[in-house]
């Protein structure tokens, strides 16, 4: 085996033991209790979930009413 490839097979093991490692750390600590309510945290009384407040591009025929 050459020198370049024990150094790919050993940075490539490292890569993926370090992504298991957050991986397991973050599901142990509790991160993944919680998903729904992460994601509704953008949201206040003046922007509720399911309502389009925001728009970059014309609104459709249908969408005008």
């Amino acid at each position: 085996m050459s020198f370049g490839a024990l150094i790919l097979l050993l940075s490539s093991l490292l890569i993926i033991g370090g992504g298991l490692g957050l991986f397991f750390w973050a599901f142990f600590s509790g991160q993944f209790d919680r998903i729904r309510k992460g994601s509704m945290l953008p949201f206040d009384e003046e922007e509720p979930p399911g309502k389009r407040t925001d728009q970059i591009f014309k609104k459709n025929k249908k969408e005008e009413g």
